[in-house]
């Protein structure tokens, strides 16, 4: 069991040689691979292993059959590759077993000197002992190597009792710039089983200029505790310069609530509408009181309405005493329309933005993957969130749209200055008003004066085109903060996006651009000294995080897995190709070699034209099937084709059904 190898082959000729010792041959069984490609895990078994397929009865087998050789040995050797030393080392033996092996050599349990919990302590312990510098020292060696290439990125963490990784918040520079103009509306939901230690993964979202999803920040928490939660809103906070969002959506956690209203008083925070309507599912059976909670939930509506609806509904239906609506109704400002229509949401009114996020990363993150692993692949999803924004933006900055509108100016001043999405809805609004609502007309000597009602609060900058200009952050930009240097950073980041993309184009430029950034960049350090200050951590031997229980009910092994059954009469013990019933000659028949491949097309014709035969096999393309693109000559060829060789396919059935029917003849009597 202490057994090193230098390679896998060198395993497989140990095993070789201690086969031949012992009187048995070996063969190579699976291995496994990592994300990269590389074999980690190799299996060797006993010559003898596994059992031959049940085919002896095959009344239309023609060969002999081979000699048995399978019993279901159990004996095999299961090595893996310390990624660490290099080496290979053998493993997969239970400690059961081991503690089996042990008791044989002591004489017996009671002369071993300790228990088997005693043993199990042990190893659990040797094997925290050994992730010193592991995962979580990985991670978070990562996280602070990325200040290399971006100084703004900014990781925080803390640990348990025992040194392991308790939580962990990180974002890096472009979340922060984000942040900070977008942060209107904040949403933030958990997600499981995106980690081997089942611990829930935190994502902090909004929404840009564009309409779209753009990602803050995200968090690694212990559990979904208050105090986990007031941790990680503490230093999103403290990342984001301490500027608060002023609406937060989450769903209907305890939790969450509890520490939104620690950190964020001020804040509104609302509840995922989409939540309470499966609460409300869940909890009323009445079909027209679930229709008016819906109206409740989206319509507007005045609040002295909604509360004399609300009263109506509870004498109606008799809910004076219920619990369900006593609760519903303490919480009526955060899911209410009538409480929240004139907060600025965003469009936000549940947390389906953040279950599209989770839904995505699906396809970035597994259950088996390590907090590295997380991380990195994480920075892909917030690289193909950013893509989309920079494809959005440029659509809005190079393309104008038609004008098809009365009116031209006012329309025209809207597509210059609001993004594509946006103005789509800017649009909906100048078509419904059409013309400018008339209040007053006075004269003045020879002068008529006009007065009509101001359109909508020219004020709002949110929506517009240059939300992350140079020339805006250079008016708001506080001079010697860290807010007015991410201000600074993003807007230089915006200005650059098109020197990047003009100085890429050919080598010239891109030796042109490529000096003269160098050149830019020693001017301005000569101007300004560029001092970073790092901050310095305590030595902690960190270990990773321990695994976690996830929501639910636990799940309820087999005893013994689904069994797969035969098509034909329904039983468990063979296949459809090997059952014995009635009507089983024919589908024997197919498999034989005699009944291999019979093409029907012509010699050298490609797919397209008109084949009537599948790739491989016997089955026969029936003639709706043929691609419409064939022709009517080609069509009526491949028919004739097709009942020639049915009529041989039917000659050589019948005659090995009278070969079987002769055969069985001579075994059983009349």
């Amino acid at each position: 069991m202490n057994k090193i190898f230098r390679s896998d082959e060198a395993a497989y000729e140990f095993y070789r040689r201690f086969g031949k010792c012992f009187g048995f041959g070996i063969r190579k069984g699976d291995s496994g691979k990592d994300e990269s490609g590389r074999v980690i895990r190799r299996r060797f078994f006993c010559n003898r292993a596994g059992l031959r397929q049940r085919h002896y009865d095959r009344l239309d087998r023609n060969r002999g059959h081979r000699l048995k050789t399978c019993t279901n040995c159990e004996a095999k050797l299961s090595v893996y590759l310390d990624v660490v030393s290099g080496k290979w080392r053998a493993h997969g033996v239970p400690t059961s077993k081991i503690l089996g092996y042990m008791a044989g050599q002591a004489g017996g349990y009671s002369l071993m000197g300790f228990t088997k919990k005693d043993a199990y302590n042990y190893i659990n312990k040797a094997k925290r002992a050994k992730i010193i510098d592991g995962d979580a020292n990985a991670t978070v060696v990562y996280l602070e190597g990325k200040a290399g290439g971006d100084p703004m990125s900014m990781a925080r963490y803390n640990l348990t009792k025992d040194n392991m990784l308790a939580n962990m918040f990180w974002a890096d520079g472009g979340s922060r710039v984000d942040y900070q103009n977008f942060r209107d509306v904040l949403a933030f939901d958990s997600t499981y089983k995106k980690n081997k230690y089942q611990r829930p993964l935190v994502i902090f979202s909004g929404v840009n200029n564009h309409k779209q999803t753009t990602i803050f920040g995200f968090g690694l928490v212990l559990d979904e505790s208050v105090g986990s939660y007031k941790w990680l809103l503490e230093n999103l906070l403290e990342v984001m310069c301490n500027k608060k969002p002023s609406v937060v959506v989450t769903d209907d956690c305890d939790s969450m609530k509890a520490a939104i209203n620690s950190f964020f008083p001020e804040a509104t925070h609302r509840l995922c509408a989409w939540h309470m309507e499966k609460n409300v599912t869940a909890n009323v059976k009445e079909k027209r009181l679930r229709q008016c909670f819906t109206r409740w939930l989206y319509s507007e509506m005045e609040i002295d309405e909604f509360e004399a609806e609300w009263d109506d509904a509870v004498e109606e239906y008799g809910l004076q005493n219920s619990f369900w609506a006593k609760e519903t109704f303490q919480k009526r400002m955060m899911w209410a329309n009538a409480y929240l229509q004139d907060k600025f949401c965003a469009g936000f009114r549940t947390t389906s933005w953040c279950e599209d996020i989770n839904a995505y990363v699906k396809n970035f993150l597994k259950s088996r993957h390590s907090l590295v692993d997380m991380v990195q692949n994480l920075e892909l999803v917030v690289r193909e969130y950013r893509n989309n924004e920079l494809l959005a933006q440029f659509r809005s900055l190079h393309g104008m749209p038609v004008m098809t509108t009365c009116l031209d100016p006012l329309e025209k001043y809207a597509a210059d200055a609001y993004t594509r999405e946006i103005f789509v809805d800017a649009k909906k609004e100048i078509v419904g008003v059409s013309a400018v609502n008339f209040v007053a007309k006075n004269r003045h000597s020879t002068t008529m004066v006009y007065t009509l009602e101001e359109y909508g609060n020219p004020g709002i900058e949110r929506w517009r085109k240059e939300a992350k200009s140079l020339d805006k952050y250079a008016e708001i930009a506080e001079v010697g903060s860290e807010r007015g240097f991410l201000l600074c950073h993003g807007a230089l980041h915006a200005a650059a996006q098109w020197m990047l993309y003009v100085g890429a184009r050919s080598p010239s430029s891109f030796t042109q651009a490529l000096n003269g950034l160098h050149t830019l960049c020693q001017e301005l350090d000569r101007g300004h000294e560029n001092v970073r200050q790092n901050k310095a951590h305590d030595t902690v031997e960190m270990h990773d995080p321990a695994v976690v229980k996830t929501k639910g009910a636990p799940r309820v092994r087999r005893q013994g897995g689904r069994k797969r059954r035969c098509t034909r009469c329904r039983k468990t013990s063979h296949l459809k190709r090997h059952c014995n019933s009635d009507g089983a000659f024919v589908s024997k028949a197919k498999d034989n070699k005699d009944f291999e491949a019979i093409n029907l097309g012509s010699e050298g014709s490609s797919p397209t034209e008109g084949v009537c035969s599948e790739s491989s096999g016997s089955k026969i393309r029936l003639q709706d099937e043929i691609p419409a693109a064939s022709g009517r000559s080609e069509t009526m060829e491949c028919e004739r084709n097709v009942i020639n060789n049915t009529d041989d396919l039917l000659k050589q059935l019948l005659t090995q059904i009278t070969d079987i029917s002769s055969r069985l003849g001579s075994r059983f009597p009349t």
